[in-house]
């Protein structure tokens, strides 16, 4: 805003009115303003000042002193004084009262009116007589009757010259001798300039007041979005006061280099030093509102981190709570290759989901970690709740990584078993042939592929990897395996055996005529009793176990396990195989003791 130096044809009535006791009139009228008093010019502080540096303010020769009531002469006065400065205003001030024109009774007058009434200390007062030849008679013979009357010092001066001891004529109105260039009109209209502008440092003043003392009496809140919008509301509110803040600052610069005019006829030290102290005012006001705002939005904007982090970890609390639940329901393992190749995927899914989730609560831990860091931060508080998060995520992928880690075995056993059977089949197949050694080498020789080595350590193995829901399963493939294994290596015997005998020369044997079926003799063991025979006993028991169980291994319904791995017999396939087992077991039943 720009200010122009102009005279109004009637003066704004800015400068308010000045409180003081007694200063209305019987009948209630409190008189003219302070703006309307300073047209008369019934007092002037023209920012001269003496040679110690004490303000001076002029009752000036104008005749009019009688028009303005006692009310309004404090009226006056009260504004008047206050135009210095406060360390100048604390020194008092010097009065210079000019009735060379006037009366004698003019003086006593304002005399009496000063000693009623001066808001300031009086260091001295100057009256400068009538000088009229029979004014000055008087004034002779009056002076010396009542000056001794006040509490201040009076110096009646017969001429300006008198003045000069006191003053330099630099501080001097030229109506007084002096080379002071005062303007009345031009020093209303930087008094009008400083007045707007004192005024509206105090209603700025008066905003931030109430902004401060509301921000700090204000409920942050509890939740994250009600902290948010207190304090986007209290941002646009000081972006708003610091713009009134920095525009006032540009009125005062402008005020001031408009003071400081070298075209002004009047340019006033006074008024130029108090728009200087104003403008220093409002910027430490401005320093002082910056630093409050600092502070205050640091404070807020850390509640709202700090709420903002509450409700994150009882969100993820209850999100990886949950996570926990299911992890904790998961306990199928499957009996089938397939069933575990889909629960293997759905533990797949499900780890990719907690994965997201728990980088989400490692986040939410970082950001507890970093407002620790904050002094305002409830240590105690804030490390307790990631602690938690910590605990809460180190179980659940504890439960992935055990869950895997079963599902895994699970897998490596149904392998096991999906190639038991298989070998188990082709062992069938391969006894109920016409497989040689070498078939029968290479099918042991398979068996290495899925840890078959011994059937008495291939059992101990499935049952370490084995659950509750497949023990059943794994203890009837492991008896499986056995009885095929007992039955191959029973063939590799026989045909290593075979292998080893000499071969016998054939003998012509000429045609004889059909006898009748001769009955085998009848040996009886002539050692009843002795070791020999009780030898031969034992064997024959172990040879009929041998034979019952063989001929169980080939039957086709000999198994009655999971119909997912029963091993499938070919019926014609049964008695070539029994044939062979029992060649075998006829020539252990006829080894001699």
């Amino acid at each position: 805003m720009k200010i122009r130096f102009e005279v109004p044809n009637k003066l704004e009535i800015l400068f308010g009115e000045a409180e003081c006791d007694g200063c209305g009139s019987d009948g209630g009228d409190e008189g003219r303003s302070v703006g309307e008093l300073l047209l008369p010019q019934f007092a002037l502080a023209t920012g001269g000042l003496a040679k110690d540096h004490r303000p001076l303010i002029t009752f000036p020769d104008n005749n009019n002193f009688h028009l303005i009531t006692a009310a309004e002469y404090r009226r006056l006065l009260l504004y008047l004084t206050s135009v210095p400065s406060l360390l100048e205003a604390d020194m008092g001030f010097h009065i210079i009262i000019d009735r060379r024109k006037d009366r004698w009774n003019s003086v006593k007058t304002a005399l009496l009116r000063i000693s009623e009434f001066f808001p300031g200390i009086i260091h001295v007062v100057y009256v400068l007589r009538p000088a009229s030849f029979l004014q000055k008679a008087l004034s002779e013979v009056s002076s010396k009757l009542f000056k001794e009357e006040f509490r201040f010092r009076v110096l009646v001066c017969s001429g300006v010259e008198e003045l000069y001891e006191h003053f330099d004529r630099t501080q001097l109105t030229p109506d007084l001798g002096g080379e002071l260039q005062y303007s009345h009109a031009e020093w209303i209209q930087q008094r009008i300039a400083l007045e707007k502008f004192s005024t509206l440092m105090k209603e700025i003043s008066s905003k931030l007041d109430d902004f401060m003392h509301e921000i700090v009496d204000c409920d942050m809140g509890n939740d994250p979005t009600q902290t948010k919008d207190l304090l986007d509301s209290q941002e646009d509110r000081y972006k708003a006061l610091k713009s009134e803040l920095v525009r006032a600052t540009e009125e005062g610069e402008e005020l001031l280099s408009q003071m400081r005019k070298p075209n002004l006829t009047y340019n006033i030290i006074s008024h130029v030093a108090a728009v200087e102290r104003l403008l220093v005012q409002l910027d430490e006001t401005e320093k002082q509102f910056d630093n409050f705002w600092k502070k205050h939005s640091t404070k807020l904007k850390h509640w709202l981190k700090f709420r903002t982090f509450l409700l994150n970890f009882k969100q993820m609390q209850a999100t990886l709570d949950s996570h926990l639940k299911t992890a904790c329901d998961m306990t199928e393992v499957g009996e089938t290759a397939g069933r575990v190749e889909s629960l293997i995927k759905e533990a797949n899914d499900f780890e990719k989901l907690c994965e997201c989730d728990l980088g989400t609560a490692s986040g939410v831990i970082e950001d507890g970690e970093k407002l620790m860091e904050d002094p305002l931060s409830s240590l105690d508080h804030i490390e307790s709740k990631c602690e938690e998060l910590r605990r809460t995520s180190a179980l659940l992928m504890d439960k992935i990584q055990k869950r895997n880690l079963l599902l895994t075995k699970a897998r490596e056993l149904m392998d096991r078993i999906d190639k038991a059977n298989e070998w188990c089949a082709t062992g069938v197949e391969l006894l109920a042939g016409e497989g040689g050694l070498i078939a029968v080498e290479k099918l042991l020789e398979d068996a290495k592929s899925f840890g078959l080595t011994a059937p008495d350590q291939f059992r101990e193995m499935l049952m370490q990897s084995a659950t509750q829901e497949t023990r059943a399963l794994v203890t009837q493939v492991a008896q499986r395996v056995e009885d095929v294994w007992l039955m191959v290596s029973v063939k590799r015997a026989s045909l290593q055996r075979a292998l080893s005998r000499p071969a016998r020369p054939v003998q012509p044997v000429p045609p004889q005529a059909a006898a009748p079926p001769a009955t085998p003799p009848v040996h009886h063991c002539s050692r009843v009793g002795q070791p020999g025979c009780r030898k031969s006993g034992t064997r024959g028991r172990v040879v009929a176990a041998m034979s019952k169980r063989a001929r169980a291994a080939f039957m086709p319904c000999s198994y009655h396990v999971h119909t997912s791995y029963r091993v499938g017999c070919n019926i014609a396939h049964v008695t070539p195989a029994v044939a062979i087992v029992d060649d075998f077991i006829l020539t252990l039943g006829t080894v001699k003791p």
